[in-house]
């Protein structure tokens, strides 16, 4: 059955109307399936999807902005995302999982389907490789082509995004968690500040802190004493610095009072941290611990 499970392809689905077509990384092709009513509750949106698509199975979605953010145009018309539903999600319709954030890194124009899925922990779920108890709803949005995710309204989209997947899925709000690495590293911190009362906790991997020259802005970085925050590094990262890092996480214990943790590999380099640190139990672990 696990053999079974690691042959996923990506699928290509639309739900509440608001989705767009997911490219089918292994075959290189395009293909639609059948349209979700956008008029849909959020529980017939559920069971469509049960009936589409087997639970773990990502799915691509689209958060739909045409219509503008807050009465203002967007300098996009969507963001594209993936969606990994966990084991048992459909089975028990009056439960509410906890919910995990991934901001992946940069190295991609476009930022893609196919290459979100190849590392990361969109690549930890892809190969079935996370942990035995994974009780996560988690969305990967795919950042704008050539844009850092801490760049013009993009942090104001993913809030927007979060509102929208909260609100067709079950979702325990006082347990939304945020991650990401080396780009979306940098991102978590800079999204995490601008919004601190979303998230009950958040792991910063690979990625330095904020992009600023040291010491950090004082009153950016003290939004953060309400989140308490893991800070993951290599030691051998020749890309990111992991004094940097350490630097911003005891500033924010020290001057801030926030609550910090702080882990660097010896052994590892930038891409060997993120692939170690998503396939650790005591990372899921770490999270559940925190609830707003």
């Amino acid at each position: 059955m696990k053999n079974i499970r690691r042959c996923y392809i990506l699928c290509l689905i639309i739900l509440t109307g608001c989705t767009q077509p997911l490219v089918n990384t292994e075959a290189g092709l395009k293909d639609k399936t059948p349209t979700v009513n956008p008029t849909l509750n959020r529980a017939q949106v559920e069971a469509t999807a049960a009936s589409l698509l087997p639970t773990g199975v990502h799915l691509q979605a689209s958060l739909n902005l045409s219509g503008g953010l807050d009465g203002k145009p967007t300098s996009h018309e969507r963001m594209d995302y993936l969606l990994y539903l966990p084991d048992g999600y459909h089975q028990d319709p009056d439960r509410e999982w906890s919910f995990i954030l991934f901001l992946h890194g940069a190295g991609d124009q476009d930022n893609d389907s196919g290459f979100l899925m190849s590392f990361g922990l969109p690549g930890v779920l892809y190969l079935q490789e996370q942990p035995e108890e994974f009780p996560f709803v988690v969305v990967s949005p795919q950042a704008f082509p050539d844009t850092p995710w801490w760049s013009g309204d993009t942090l104001l989209v993913l809030n927007a995004l979060l509102d929208e997947v909260i609100s067709n899925y079950r979702i325990d709000e006082s347990r939304v968690y945020l991650t990401g690495l080396s780009m979306g590293g940098y991102g978590s911190w800079f999204l995490a500040s601008e919004y601190p009362e979303r998230f009950a906790a958040m792991v910063s991997i690979s990625g330095s802190g904020y992009r600023m020259s040291l010491p950090p802005d004082e009153e950016l970085i003290c939004k953060l004493a309400s989140v308490p925050t893991w800070g993951i590094h290599g030691a051998n990262d020749t890309i990111s610095a992991p004094e940097a890092s350490e630097f911003h996480l005891k500033f924010l214990e020290s001057i801030c009072g926030g609550e910090v943790k702080w882990t660097l590999y010896n052994d590892e380099s930038h891409l060997g941290a993120f692939e170690r640190a998503y396939r650790d139990p005591d990372l899921y672990s770490w999270l559940l611990n925190y609830s707003r």
